[in-house]
């Protein structure tokens, strides 16, 4: 896992230094299909580990137990969130924001 970050920090380090170079751009172009084939190696990978396979049944809902309960804590999150901050001011430049005390009433210059 080290390696893999020391190789991401080390290619983020040359390329500041090497920003602006022409040949650059044509390598910029190559990250996805990089990227692609590395998932399509992956997925080659999954399918060929049978330990793997044979309890993706049990992975999967374990992954969706995870899923809706991350979903369901959020929601619940919002919910408290809301409760507790019920007036909560309206954002700059929308069109109909309410009046609050200060702004029905602007201060006077000196009358």
């Amino acid at each position: 896992m080290f390696i893999a970050m020391g190789l991401m920090l080390l290619g983020m380090i040359l390329g500041w230094l090497l920003r602006g170079r022409a040949w650059l751009g044509l390598l910029a172009r190559c990250v996805s299909p990089a990227i692609m084939l590395l998932l399509f190696s992956l997925g080659v990978a999954v399918g060929g580990n049978r330990e793997l396979m044979n309890n993706l049944p049990l992975l999967g809902g374990k992954a969706l137990l995870l899923t809706l309960a991350g979903v369901a804590g959020s929601l619940a999150c919002v919910a408290v969130i809301r409760r507790w901050f019920r007036d909560f001011p309206a954002a700059p430049g929308a069109g109909n924001a309410r009046k609050t005390p200060v702004d029905a009433h602007p201060p006077h210059d000196g009358e």
